[in-house]
């Protein structure tokens, strides 16, 4: 009997305390943040920083920052801060 693939399986990864299935191999900043801040509009006034732990050995932890993309891995921790001008 065959196993039909769809795809990798997701991942459960963490963004600011939420947990959220993830199914490709990389998450982009954009991603994140949209994750972390889902439906709101994001203002030319704002300024978001994007911090992770528990990723792959040698990126265990670091920042991630707009235009790019970091591997994902099952666990991993996303905290995301949102800074508006005033």
């Amino acid at each position: 009997m065959t196993q039909d693939n769809h795809g990798p399986r997701p991942v459960t990864i963490i963004a600011n305390t939420r947990s959220h299935p993830w199914t490709a191999k990389d998450i982009s900043f954009e991603q994140v943040v949209e994750l972390a801040y889902p439906s709101q509009p994001v203002t030319g006034e704002d300024t978001f920083t994007v911090r992770y732990s528990r990723g792959h050995d040698g990126h265990g932890s670091g920042s991630l920052t707009a235009g790019h993309s970091v591997r994902v891995k099952k666990g991993m921790i996303f905290d995301v801060y949102r800074t508006s001008r005033s």
